[in-house]
């Protein structure tokens, strides 16, 4: 079986890979060692021809401790998941959800409308949905001239 290779997926994810690294490199603030117990949400991204859709899994997050940041061409998405602690000493025989802050910053290949973004947040999945910015194709006018009056 012979399989074909497509540049341009390939491409595609290539360049996704770097924007990720990009974005934990330059965007993401953490303390010496990892030690400031930051932890990543989920993140799917999806696109339409008008639209990109971003969908984010914060289970246990409330909506008032999620900010949302948009620019031209990139999400920046942060918060904190609070630990709910009951009174009394407790011994964890296993602890494996995550809590404290999180940040998340998406770039995106093509530039969106801050103005018209939608947010929403339900059952533990906060999606919002980006219209595109379309450029007006170039038209072509035909200018006549007059003339000069004296």
């Amino acid at each position: 079986m012979v399989k074909k290779i497509k540049p341009i997926s390939r491409t595609e994810k290539i360049e996704a890979e770097i924007n990720r690294i990009a974005a934990e490199v330059f965007f993401q603030k953490r303390e010496i060692f990892g030690l400031d117990e930051i932890w990543v949400p989920c993140v799917d991204i999806s696109e339409k021809q008008d639209e990109i859709l971003v969908e984010i899994e914060v289970p246990g997050v409330a909506q008032k401790d999620i900010n949302i940041l948009l620019h031209s061409n990139r999400l920046e998405i942060s918060g904190v998941k609070g630990e709910k602690l009951s009174p009394g000493r407790k011994k964890f025989l296993r602890l494996e959800r995550e809590y404290g802050h999180f940040r998340r910053y998406i770039f995106f290949p093509s530039i969106v409308i801050p103005d018209k973004a939608k947010a929403s947040l339900q059952n533990g999945v906060l999606r919002i949905v980006l219209k595109k910015f379309k450029r007006e194709r170039e038209k072509e006018v035909v200018v006549k001239i007059h003339k000069a009056q004296e």
